[in-house]
Parts: C-alpha cells; structure tokens; sequence
C-alpha cells in the first residue's frame, strides 16, 4: 500500500483527510509537523501533503528536510492564494505540485491519484530497465567457445563508447541481441533505443523514417515528422538489414554519419542529432561493396568497427550451455519439472547442422519441452523430431551405379561423418548401427573422423 503522510496544524481538517485516504493510501497524518518530521524519519513514506503556513515549522522548511531524506518522496504544498507564489518557488526546490485552500475532497483526490499513478509507472519503468538491464549483460551471451568470448569481449570495448558499428553474421545467430546488449549496458542505456528493418520498407517510407519530413514534402505531409536519428536522440538506432537499403539512402547514410546531421525530407537546413547508428546485414557486406551492390565508402566507415558472429556449427562446443539454458526456460514457462538432456542427447544436438543457428535450435527445444512427455531428453526423442538428413536414403541410387557394396559402405558412412559433423555416436544413429560397430568400419575402411 502507498504511504501518505499529511501536515496540518488544523487538527479537524488533518484528521478529515486522513480519515478519508486511509484506506486507499495508507495517510497518516500529524497537526504536530514536529511529529511529522519524527514519523518521516523512521518510516517509509511515498508522498507528503503539507500545509505551507504552520508555527514552529512550516511547510518550506518541511520541504527542505524531506527532500534531504528522501529524494523519491513527492511534497505537494497546500496554500492559501495570498502564498501562491511562495508555493511556486517551493516546486522550484523540488516540490510536486501545490493546491489552493480551500479545496475540494474531489479536487485533492484527482492531484493525489495523478501522482501515484506518474510514481507507478515511474516505478515500472525503473523494474523494466534493470531486468532490460540483466536481461542484455554481456555475461548472458551465453556460451564456452572462443567465439563467444570475443562477442563478450566486443560488446564489453564499445559499450561505453559512441562508435557506430557493423554486426553481421547468418540469419538466426544473434546479432541483435549483441546489438541490444551493447546499448542496455552501454553508457546510453537510458536514453531511447529503436530499430528499423530496412530492407521489410520501401525506399521513400524507409527515407522517411530515418530522416523525417517537412509538411509539404509530398501529398500527405499535413504535419512535421522527426526521424529515427532525431527521435533517438542521446540513445542508439538500429539498422537491421542493412544491405537492403538502396544506394540512394546509402548515401544519405553516409553523409549523416560524417557530419553529425541529418536533413529532413523537403527541408532546407542540416539538423544536428547526437546517436550511435548499430548497422546489422546478414550479407557478406564486403562482397557486396566489390560487387557494387553497396557503397564501398559506406562499408568501409561501418567495418572500423564491427564484429561477425559465427554460425552454430562453427561453435558446437556452445549447444550444450544453449541448449540447457532453453529447456530450463522453457520448462518454467510451460509449467512442468525441469528437463534435462543426457550427454548422447547433446552429442545429436551438436550434430546437426543447424542453418536457422541458434534461433532454430531455441525453437527446436520449445517443441521438444511442449511435447515431449520425459523429464530426460535422449537421443531418440532428439531424432524423432529433428529432420536429421539420413544418408540412407542414398543407398539407391548408389546401388544404382556401378559402384561395389565397399563402395557404397565407405561413402555412406563417409556421408553419415559429414551429417554428423564428424560426431561418431550420431552417425553411428544415422546408420542404425552400435558405435562399436561403426569404429571398427571406418578402421577397416582406413577412414578418419573424430
């Protein structure tokens, strides 16, 4: 319940306002701003209403010490209208607001139910930024591979920085998330973060996002519109797909990021904004700049600074970390016991080949936590719901050449190494076979594999 503590050295009228918040604010309320100021200080207290004119102490100087205590508590001063004035400096020093006597129960519970409503919300916002705050930590990048060091070791060099910078990587790795994560735990953490995907716009909408607009730029321009680098002002913006964006808006692009301005659609003057541009393409934008598909300048004032986040399959060592990190979520959000994976369950994860990289394995082990009935994943709930390419659907047409059965032994276990991204145990399952079996094969055939 909040807490409101009332002032008023009119015993009768302190006593009908307490009276009448007590239930919906817990007030407490003193005549004796002595009192008051003994309560203040051994209680928590949200907000303080207090009368301005008092003997002893008055409502200035209970201004003064609450403040002094409390920088979070709201004062809202009652005044007569011959100290208007006094009651306007005291929101100068910090004060809420103030409100005229005499007043109506009405009048002071609509100011009353304002502010706690601004102190809740201002309350959310504060939770929303610490658990954002956790949530984008560079530690939460999860994974043991040295490429997931050197991702946590980039976001933890330029966070505190005003670079702009390029992440690019496969669809599915992550990229913005290490975006996000550079900005919530950066020194803009604060300020507004908003993202745009330019390739989803076409070029005069996407133009206009980014820039703004002057009224009159074109047929529905009734009104003046800031863009993206304007509206993020102090903050960072988010550039995904950005090798979608044409030339022209390249070079708009470009000429932004050297001056610090940018010029709104049919305007006439340079605007200065002050933010960090996080360009995110899941090209290769260094091909594309020789190919002429993207400006060469461009590409070479983002790549300054920038970080390629390697497929899945390039850092298997990081699926089991990632894979018990999923299920764990996964099992507290459907409500049911926590799964676990057996380490030959891991070994098939680590197998495949995973091209949707880690958003395809997150989904991959929402499916497997929703359906599957076993607290203890193995192998053959892994395989009969991951669409593993089964080499053995090779066998007829290689019985259809004039290729000999060793031939055709050695290629498919030779193509199940390959499946299996060289993890025996699983391409021994791909040949439904014993892995003693197929150790004995790959010796017999002089084929080497992990």
């Amino acid at each position: 319940m909040n807490r409101l503590l009332i002032i008023d050295d009119d015993a009768v009228f302190c006593g009908m306002l307490t009276r009448h918040f007590r239930d919906e604010y817990g007030a407490v309320g003193f005549s004796d701003p002595n009192e008051a100021v003994k309560y203040f200080r051994e209680n928590k207290v949200d907000a303080v209403l207090t009368d301005l004119s008092m003997p002893e102490l008055d409502g200035m100087q209970v201004l003064e010490i609450v403040k002094a205590g409390s920088a979070l508590t709201d004062v809202i001063i009652m005044t007569a209208y011959a100290k208007v004035e006094t009651a306007v400096e005291a929101m100068k020093k910090g004060a809420y607001d103030y409100i005229l006597k005499p007043f109506g129960l009405d009048e002071i519970s609509l100011q009353l139910r304002r502010l706690f409503e601004k102190r809740a919300l201002s309350e959310e916002n504060t939770e929303l930024r610490k658990f954002i705050g956790l949530t984008y930590r560079p530690v939460n990048i999860i994974g043991e591979s040295e490429a997931a060091k050197d991702i946590r070791r980039f976001v933890d060099r330029v966070r505190q920085t005003d670079f702009n910078l390029l992440i690019t990587g496969e669809s599915g790795t992550g990229k913005e998330l290490v975006a996000r994560a550079v900005h919530f735990t950066g020194k803009r953490k604060d300020r507004r973060l908003l993202s745009v995907h330019c390739a989803s716009l076409p070029e005069p909408l996407l133009e206009r996002e980014l820039f703004g607009f002057e009224k009159g730029a074109f047929p529905d321009a009734n009104e003046v519109r800031r863009g993206l680098f304007e509206e993020a002002e102090g903050g960072s913006v988010i550039l995904q797909g950005i090798d979608g964006m044409g030339l022209m808006l390249q070079a708009r692009l470009l000429t932004a990021l050297e001056n610090g301005t940018v010029r709104r659609s049919g305007g006439d003057r340079d605007i200065p904004f002050d933010a960090v541009v996080i360009a995110v393409s899941d090209a290769d934008l260094g091909r594309m700049s020789q190919d002429g598909a993207f400006r060469r300048d461009l590409f070479y004032r983002l790549d300054t600074f920038s970080l390629r986040v390697p497929p899945l399959r390039e850092r298997t060592e990081d699926i089991r970390l990632l894979s018990e990190h999923f299920s764990s979520q996964y099992s507290s959000e459907f409500g049911r016991g926590a799964m676990t994976l057996t380490r030959e369950a891991v070994d098939v994860l680590r197998g495949y080949h995973w091209p949707g990289n880690v958003r395809e394995l997150k989904g991959f082990l929402a499916k497997i936590c929703l359906l599957e009935p076993s607290e203890t994943i193995r192998p053959e709930h892994i395989l009969k719901r991951l669409e593993l390419p089964n080499p053995l659907e090779r066998v007829s047409s290689f019985l259809n050449s004039d290729r000999s059965l060793t031939d055709v032994e050695k290629n498919l276990i030779r193509e199940s190494l390959i499946k299996a991204n060289g993890n025996r145990r699983v391409a021994a399952r791909l040949l439904n076979i014993s892995y003693d079996t197929l150790r004995y094969r790959m010796k017999k055939f002089e084929i080497e594999g992990k």
